[in-house]
């Protein structure tokens, strides 16, 4: 039997990619039923005003292949166009894992994805496996989680701006929104976010974070005034004195992807709060090992 796992949050990217194309509702399952503490996902918003979970600007990456590939941008279609998109899995599941590790670029084949494998190619792949997943609106991935028996983190990151109201009616409807994080890792969503939690009421429990990548001189001087549950470094960036900086003010510290032994143990001796994966059963087998 598996001991209980007593490690950083494990924060499934984007869901489990190996499993279901990113950022789809099958992504999200496979994370859930493999153990994960929480979920990391990404939100814009379509022309009528509906937020969607999707991380590219466009379309193109995650339709290519499909018999109706799209590469217009979020903000330029309705929902009802987005809802007819059909998203492969052929071509488009995360690469298995290496003993040494797996990078983000090594992780995310861009060029199979765009069809630009010749080892690859749709026609033959689509015939391999010819499923497809959709588009969400967070408001259904809401109505899953609502359903859900165990605690699950929601970091949710703010892609594009302008979705703020809309955000927080949707998160006030929610009742596990006091484990939500609305963060960014671009500086000036990251001022939109802060500027409207200084002018507006949050709903009760939201979480606001900032990927910061690194912490800097001038993050060092805005970081006082800002309202921060967490923040996020990256891995090269783990510095004990910056972590201890940033708990010394009550913000807690997630790493950024490192989906390697190397990054691992860096996470789990600074004793970080939780980290971003796209490896999960990966690091749950080095978990393991590593605890012995």
């Amino acid at each position: 039997m598996r001991k209980q796992y007593t490690g950083p949050w494990r924060m499934a990217h984007r869901g489990i990619s190996q499993a279901a194309p990113e950022n789809t509702l099958e992504a999200f399952r496979a994370a859930y039923h493999g153990g994960i503490e929480g979920l990391e996902i990404d939100i814009r918003m379509t022309q009528d005003g509906v937020i969607v979970i999707h991380h590219d600007e466009t379309l193109e990456r995650l339709t290519c292949g499909s018999d109706h590939p799209c590469t217009r941008a979020v903000r330029d279609c309705t929902w009802a166009e987005l809802e007819a998109l059909e998203l492969p899995y052929a071509n488009h599941l995360m690469d298995n894992w290496k003993d040494e590790g797996m990078e983000e670029h090594e992780a995310v084949d861009v060029a199979r994805q765009l069809g630009q494998d010749p080892d690859h190619p749709y026609e033959i792949e689509r015939q391999k496996d010819p499923r497809v997943a959709k588009l969400m609106r967070l408001s259904d991935l809401f109505e899953w989680m609502e359903q859900l028996t165990r605690r699950v983190i929601l970091e949710i990151e703010y892609k594009a701006p302008g979705m703020m109201p809309e955000l927080c009616a949707l998160l006030e409807g929610f009742s596990g929104r006091s484990d939500c994080i609305v963060f960014s890792g671009e500086p000036e969503l990251i001022d939109e976010i802060q500027d409207y939690a200084r002018h507006n009421r949050l709903p009760e429990g939201v979480k606001l974070g900032a990927n910061i990548r690194r912490l800097t001189l001038e993050w060092k001087e805005k970081i006082p005034s800002m309202k921060l549950f967490e923040v996020g470094l990256n891995i090269e960036a783990l510095e004990r004195e910056d972590i201890e900086w940033l708990r010394g003010r009550g913000i807690l510290v997630f790493s950024n992807l490192g989906d390697t032994p190397g990054g691992w143990q860096k996470i789990c001796t600074r004793s970080l709060t939780g980290f971003k994966t796209n490896y999960t059963g990966p690091f749950n087998v080095w978990w393991d090992e590593w605890k012995e």
